[in-house]
């Protein structure tokens, strides 16, 4: 089932609003707040909802819209709703210490992505600056290694790749580094190419770096082995095909190829050490997941008039009968989209009012 933003009137002067972030009938995150959306005030001042579950049946629900994506950076939880407009925003939770006695409180601001972008450390980098020492291990096989002036270096044999930033032994990342000769050749060997590379992608923040432009590989000039620029270019593309998750960086010369694999494996390093920080932080009533909404309301409503028959003679679907296909989304909110549909002429109706049918028109079906 997918992720739902509910909003709820409390009927408190105070905090009017309840907002809550619930995935299969679980509330994983719910605040009271001063606002249903920050709007032109930039940030909302929020606290914890405690509200017991026979006391929910007393709100007036106000909106339940479908999240696409939910994720937590730090002490911030980033939401992304599923409609046009006011869509992106976060919830920030500090922990705040008391001035005049020990222990501490807690501090949620709701805050857009328009407000965010607008604050006055907008360009501040996300990771901070940590003085904790950090360890790259060499593969043994490497010849005339790169350098990494701040960090501790050994050489050993690595299950995969040339360079890994490694913190108690465990691997946080690693990097396969290939000059313009190296890939190459490599395009003789693709099978086994494949093989390293699907090795490499299976551990984690993992890179290939190559200390050559892209354009080298379409260059004539530059080739040898009797291999056409379309076949590198080919070769290339599939390499990132069919490793998705493995990033292929193009690094004009080896100094610009150490240079940015000692800044990837310094930024792995910050996320780490932050992470750690922030673990024992807990900010909603679960262990957060990334969460990914599997498809978007467009498409579940189009599916939906294509594949399911309506069991009455008329064509197409009532509003009440998409709304118990679709229950986790507000029948308001359903009506409008099917409104936006029909303007781009995805859909078509017949009657009106509470008689009105949808269907997918007929292009969609082409």
């Amino acid at each position: 089932m997918s992720m739902v933003w509910i909003v709820q009137a409390t009927g408190n002067p105070r905090f009017p609003f309840r907002i809550a972030l619930e995935k299969d009938g679980k509330t994983l995150f719910a605040v009271r707040s001063q606002d249903s959306w920050p709007g032109q005030r930039g940030n909302v001042f929020c606290v914890r909802d405690g509200s017991q579950a026979d006391e929910l049946d007393m709100f007036e629900t106000l909106e339940r819209i479908p999240i696409l994506s939910f994720d937590r950076f730090g002490k911030s939880l980033r939401i992304t709703l599923n409609r046009p407009n006011k869509k992106r925003c976060e919830f920030l939770i500090l922990d705040k210490p008391y001035k005049n006695k020990p222990g501490s409180y807690e501090q949620i601001f709701f805050k857009t992505q328009t407000a965010q972008s607008q604050h006055r450390s907008k360009s501040r980098l996300s990771l901070q600056p940590t003085a904790e020492p950090f360890k790259v291990v060499i593969d043994s096989a490497e010849r005339y290694p790169w350098k990494f002036p701040k960090a501790t270096i050994e050489r050993r044999r690595l299950p995969a790749g040339d360079y890994a930033l490694v913190q108690e032994e465990k691997i946080l990342s690693v990097v396969e580094r290939k000059t313009f000769d190296n890939m190459v050749s490599d395009f003789g060997q693709i099978a086994n190419l494949h093989r390293v590379l699907k090795e490499l992608s299976g551990l984690s923040h993992p890179a290939m770096v190559i200390e050559a432009d892209f354009g080298d590989f379409l260059n004539p000039d530059r080739l040898e082995h009797g291999y056409k620029p379309a076949h590198c270019y080919r070769a290339l593309a599939e390499l990132q095909a069919m490793h998705p998750s493995l990033p292929i960086i193009f690094a004009r010369t080896r100094k610009e190829a150490n240079l940015w694999t000692y800044g990837y494996f310094r930024a792995v390093h910050r996320l780490h050490i932050q992470e750690d920080r922030d673990s024992d932080f807990k900010i909603t009533a679960e262990p957060i997941t990334p969460y990914v909404a599997e498809s978007r309301l467009e498409s579940r409503l189009l599916d939906l008039l294509r594949t399911i028959d309506s069991p009455q003679q008329e064509k197409g679907l009532s509003l009440g009968e998409i709304s118990t296909a679709l229950d986790d989304i507000d029948a308001t909110y359903l009506k409008r989209e099917l409104l936006a549909l029909g303007k781009r002429g995805l859909v078509e109706s017949s009657g009106r009012s509470k008689k009105r049918r949808w269907m997918a028109s007929q292009i969609t079906d082409a």
